[in-house]
């Protein structure tokens, strides 16, 4: 019986000693690393004493929150700054005859501004034809959300040609527009025209193909009014205005104010206001081109 009682003590006994060890495995391996980086005191054998939490691999759920948490963090893109188009209204009521150089460090000289042309019948003199018709432009393309800005507003004033240059200059403006009007000694000549700075100018190499893409819109839309007679493209390095420039740049000439027919209809305003839509629809279209 005494015999009987003592093996059944040792089986519990060992019983016991077996479900020890084993609870105490369980808890050594619920602390271990499953992947590869394994702390260096559990390589060690010592006890790891950080959480479980800090070793168990990142969960797909949480993944997605640390992606959104990034995202929502990010600067957001900021948008682009308006197209500016700087409108040079030619001439001004005074002519100023002082010489200027043609371009950066050129021996070669021209006068600051002329006085310009004036028409054969209605006698206006070409600087009012040119703000009137600015004027016009310019609201033309703030109605398209297009940001504008005049050399003068006025005609007396006393701006040189490198001078206007240098204002949109200045303003880093995309896209620089002078408007002018023609003269000839010969009253049949007319038509509308685009002058360009020459590919051989070396005065405006940067800016010779972005003011032809201009030029070019501008006499499209132009040449889409069959009742406007356009003369084409004039390319030109010569004029101050363009070699001054380092930002695009085109210059547009009405109409030959020496002939009677464009001279009566540049005074028209209906007739003026709709050229000014096609200049205003070429300079849209430019716009797109430079997105």
């Amino acid at each position: 019986m005494k015999r009987l009682v003592w093996s059944y003590g040792i089986g519990i006994v060992a019983i016991v000693a077996v479900l020890s060890f084993f609870f105490m495995m369980k808890g050594q391996t619920e602390k271990a690393v499953v992947s590869g980086n394994v702390p260096k005191a559990h390589a060690q054998g010592e006890r790891v004493k950080q959480p479980i939490s800090q070793f168990r691999g990142v969960q797909p759920h949480e993944a997605d929150n640390e992606l959104k948490n990034v995202k929502n963090n990010m600067p957001e893109k900021a948008d682009p700054p308006p197209f500016l188009v700087y409108i040079d209204p030619g001439h001004q009521s005074q002519a100023n005859l002082e010489k200027e150089p043609i371009g950066p460090g050129s021996a070669e000289t021209k006068i600051k501004v002329s006085g310009g042309t004036s028409g054969v019948v209605t006698k206006k003199p070409e600087y009012k034809l040119t703000l009137e018709a600015s004027m016009i432009l310019k609201q033309l393309l703030e109605e398209k959300g297009i940001t504008v800005k005049l050399t003068r507003s006025s005609d007396n004033v006393d701006i040189s040609n490198r001078e206007r240059a240098e204002l949109a200059n200045n303003s880093k403006a995309d896209l620089h527009v002078r408007i002018h009007a023609d003269g000839s000694e010969n009253a049949s000549v007319k038509g509308f025209s685009v002058l360009t700075p020459a590919e051989d100018n070396s005065y405006t190499k940067s800016i010779y193909q972005s003011s032809l893409q201009a030029s070019q819109a501008i006499l499209t839309e132009v040449k889409k009014d069959q009742f406007v007679e356009a003369d084409g493209i004039r390319y030109r390095s010569d004029l101050s205005g363009f070699n001054w420039s380092t930002v695009p740049v085109t210059l547009v000439e009405l109409g030959y104010m020496t002939n009677p027919e464009e001279d009566r209809n540049l005074s028209d305003q209906s007739y003026l206001t709709k050229l000014m839509n096609h200049i205003a629809d070429g300079i849209a279209a430019y716009e797109e081109m430079k997105k």
